[in-house]
């Protein structure tokens, strides 16, 4: 079984000027075109022309020394044989009207069912969407970002197929909400659109979705997959609120949300909702989950960093988990007793142990893996840690490697005086094609402040510092440090 990196679900929300249709702007730049690839019936998300190649998205925030200019990119990197190929790369601007920019990751999902995966965001000023948008896959790569005819102020969250027809829709959960210290008026309702859309980006339906908590709090995010395998994806929230001491605070609040898809929309599980919102809330709101086959069954499963009941004087150095809970025909959590790794029996790990869980096989042997972020470890110094997949298909501790500034080998110049956010940006991907998924690092305080990219490269032996790719910002045309 050969397992390809998954794209999490999350939101790209873009603030700049209009998007090109056709041609690329001033601020939109590309290099050598990668390799050719060909349409596929269910296209690998984390492959945006086919070829076989994982293909690597950030975003670049550069600023000048004084604060005084600042500007974001949007970059794909496009994988090869030799791994990420700074000579082909595509570069688009956020514009340049002062605090513009992109916001939080892009949607990586099939929208015109053309057999390619695309890139999906928004884009406006102070966290209102202006504007939707495209970056169509092709044979070629990725196109230039295309203006989408999508509701004002829509801002996908989330893409699936809620309904079961074959066709990828876009969930918006909604905005604001009085349960933010700096909101003013209630939240707004969510909005589902429902494929298949044209180039265009004209959705076939859209149904509003009362997702907002009573205006209080809407969603901070959104997690889907099918985790009961009836072809109608599922959608876990998060939310985010401080209302310990709000008296007009509702009596109902949760801080998850949990719906089944469904062919007349999406179906709220409250029970369900109960279950997860247990192992992942902690005294600063819950964690954020992740989707992914960890068990290798074909359906996905549930992966919540998990922070376990310890003293507040073990704090941070103790609590910190990760618990799968399993998808079955029957439904989540319904068949295979869930796994909690790390538990209190074992090492104990800092409380964010278990964070931006990712599924892949890194170590080539047809069992998935699981790849986590410490992002405290030492004082930020940070660690990225591989769960390999054990002998009953479930990763674990059980020859768990990991890898920070300090690993013997790796390459690059960390910061001397620490503090070097070591961790991986999901989703995993196969950037070089030899059946092994990589974790792609970007340290901003390597190379003396330059910052850098560090491949950690999937191999039989797991990650190996010797082979670890780096590159800067500066060899893909985005220096952090403006002049």
């Amino acid at each position: 079984m050969r397992l390809r990196g998954t794209a999490l679900a999350c939101a790209l929300i873009i603030a700049a000027a209009g998007c090109s249709s056709q041609k690329p702007s001033d601020d939109e730049g590309r290099s050598a075109a990668p390799t050719d690839g060909k349409p596929a019936e269910h296209p690998d998300p984390g492959d945006f022309n086919n070829d076989g190649f994982g293909d690597y998205v950030t975003i670049v925030r550069s600023r000048s020394k004084d604060a005084k200019k600042y500007a974001e990119t949007l970059v794909v990197v496009y994988g090869s044989r030799e791994g990420l190929s700074t000579r082909s790369v595509r570069r688009t601007s956020s514009g340049s009207p002062k605090y513009v920019g992109f916001t939080s990751q892009p949607l990586r999902t099939d929208l015109d069912g053309d057999g390619f995966t695309d890139l999906v965001g928004t884009r406006g000023a102070n966290g209102t969407a202006r504007e939707s948008f495209a970056l169509f896959g092709g044979a070629r790569g990725l196109t230039d970002a295309r203006r989408l005819d999508l509701p004002d102020g829509f801002r996908p969250v989330a893409a699936a197929d809620f309904d079961g027809d074959g066709s990828m829709d876009l969930l918006d959960g909604g905005q604001g909400g009085t349960g933010d210290p700096s909101a003013t008026e209630p939240g707004g309702s969510g909005l589902l659109l429902y494929g298949p859309f044209d180039r265009a980006g004209k959705p076939k339906r859209q149904a509003a979705l009362d997702l907002g908590q009573h205006g209080y709090a809407t969603p901070s995010t959104a997690t889907t997959g099918d985790f009961d395998d009836d072809g109608r994806a599922e959608v876990v929230f998060t939310y985010s609120f401080d209302s310990e001491e709000d008296e007009s605070a509702p009596e109902d609040l949760h801080t998850v949300g949990y719906y089944e898809g469904g062919e007349q929309g999406l179906v709220r599980d409250t029970q369900q909702e109960r279950v997860v919102a247990a192992t992942v809330d902690t005294a600063d709101g819950p964690r954020t989950p992740a989707a992914g086959d960890a068990d290798g069954d074909g359906i996905p499963d549930l992966l919540l960093p998990t922070q376990l009941n310890v003293a507040p004087a073990d704090m941070p150095g103790a609590g910190g988990a990760l618990t799968i809970m399993y998808g079955a025909k029957s439904g989540l959590n319904k068949g295979r007793e869930a796994t909690v790794i790390g538990d209190l029996d074992s090492e104990r790990r800092r409380i964010d142990f278990g964070s931006s869980p990712a599924v892949g096989d890194v170590n080539g042997d047809g069992k998935p893996d699981v790849v986590v972020n410490t992002p405290g470890f030492q004082r930020d110094e940070g660690k990225v840690t591989l769960l390999p997949g054990g002998s009953d298909d479930v990763p674990s501790l059980d020859g768990e490697q990991v890898m920070n500034a300090d690993t013997e080998g790796m390459p690059g110049t960390p910061n001397p005086y620490g503090r070097n956010s070591f961790g991986y940006q999901p989703p995993l991907l196969d950037v070089d094609g030899d059946g092994h998924t990589d974790a792609v690092v970007f340290a901003p305080l390597y190379e003396k402040r330059k910052g850098a990219y560090l491949v950690l490269r999937g191999s039989d032996a797991g990650f190996e510092a010797k082979r670890v790719q780096l590159f800067t910002p500066d060899d893909i045309g985005v220096p952090l440090r403006l002049t």
